[in-house]
């Protein structure tokens, strides 16, 4: 019997399965690396998500840190839950991020203790909505949550004179400046003060008064240190305002005509600027600032160079020039670095004034080695 007497000759149909099953493992394959690499792409994007909301809950506490005494371009509270910390135990509000948004809830933990603040504990939810990410039940958006420890700073200004200035003062002329408090709320304070043969007074009538009415017992260096204002990081926009000129308009008498509430925060970097209208709040002029004719201000006046006042105006609340001595110097004894007042002044402390446009000072202050990463969320 030859060898080809065993030869299968019946093959047919055998193709047929051999391609399904090639077909089935390369499906399975195909299948298995889909499922891999979607995975592998979920992971990433959770991963990625994760971190945009750490980012998110970040700069969400930061700008509720800074921001949150101010108002928002349409004018509406930047803060819309924020209360009196000092009597109130919590508020919240949401802050809208490009991509998502932080919820941040401050929550007391200690209240005011003698001369010590009140301490909170401040958290930011972060959600990240730029992306979603399949879950068991339905899509969800990555959150994470952060916190910190704050103290509620109280301390605003440490008002000693109506008008106190580092550089001298040469008062020409009548008028009233007085260190009694207006708002009938504080001790009376001094009306001037300057450092030792600093006060120069030519003609007129001068009526100050305070407690005492003219306080010249300090030694320069005894003035700086009562003054209490670091200047520098003032200069270095400690303080944000809501107007800078050069770049903003000094905003209209209508504008505090309209709104009782409005005290801005008014930053000028221009030499020699003159106040163009009355107004409210706070005025920080990096050199020498001019006020003349009837314009009034209330609140608090801070001129680095000399103040140099004209005509017949009135400021309540309270005036420090010539602080740009505070970052370096000594002022002359002469009148050549004298602030200026001429003609009939009235410089009077009102201490209701100067808590409106210090309220942006009254902030919270994160307590150091306090930062919390991973805060579980409720």
């Amino acid at each position: 019997m030859s060898f080809n007497s065993f030869k299968l000759s019946n093959r047919t149909g055998f193709a047929l399965p051999l391609a399904i099953l090639v077909i089935t493992v390369v499906a399975a394959g195909l299948a298995a690396g889909f499922a891999a690499t979607t995975s592998e792409f979920t992971a990433n994007a959770a991963e990625k998500s994760q971190h945009r909301a750490y980012q998110i809950a970040e700069t969400g506490l930061e700008q509720f840190l800074v921001l949150r005494s101010t108002k928002k371009t349409n004018g509406q509270p930047f803060c819309d839950h924020c209360f009196d910390p000092i009597t109130a135990d919590s508020e919240w509000t949401r802050v809208s991020l490009p991509g998502g948004y932080a919820d941040i809830v401050a929550v007391k933990v200690r209240p005011i203790v003698g001369t010590q603040n009140a301490i909170f504990f401040i958290r930011s939810r972060g959600v990240d909505t730029s992306v979603k990410l399949s879950g068991a039940t339905s899509a969800t958006a990555a959150e994470r949550t952060v916190g910190e420890y704050a103290l509620w700073n109280t301390q605003t200004i440490n008002v000693s004179a109506a008008w106190v200035s580092l550089s001298g003062l040469n008062k020409n002329g009548t008028g009233v400046i007085s260190g009694v408090d207006q708002c009938g709320q504080q001790p009376s304070v001094a009306g001037v003060m300057v450092d030792k043969g600093d006060l120069h007074i030519q003609g007129g009538s001068f009526y100050p008064d305070g407690n005492p009415p003219v306080d010249t017992s300090n030694t320069f260096t005894q003035l700086k240190a009562k003054v209490n204002i670091d200047w520098a990081a003032v200069m270095a926009n400690a303080i944000t305002p809501d107007y800078e000129i050069p770049g903003d308009n000094f905003p209209p008498g209508s504008d505090f005509d309209a709104d009782p509430d409005f005290w801005p925060v008014i930053r000028i970097h221009t030499n020699n600027y003159t106040l163009p209208n009355h107004g409210r709040g706070m005025i920080i002029a990096d050199s020498n600032f001019t006020i003349s004719g009837s314009n009034m201000w209330d609140g608090i006046v801070l001129i680095g160079g000399m103040l140099t006042s004209n005509g017949n105006n009135t400021t309540a609340g309270a005036t420090l020039s010539g602080l740009n001595f505070l970052i370096g110097g000594t002022p002359q004894t002469s009148s050549i670095d004298d602030s200026q007042a001429n003609g009939q002044k009235t410089y009077v402390y009102n201490s209701c004034n100067v808590s409106s446009a210090a309220t942006r000072l009254k902030r919270y202050v994160a307590l150091p080695n306090t930062w919390m990463d991973d805060v579980a969320g409720w």
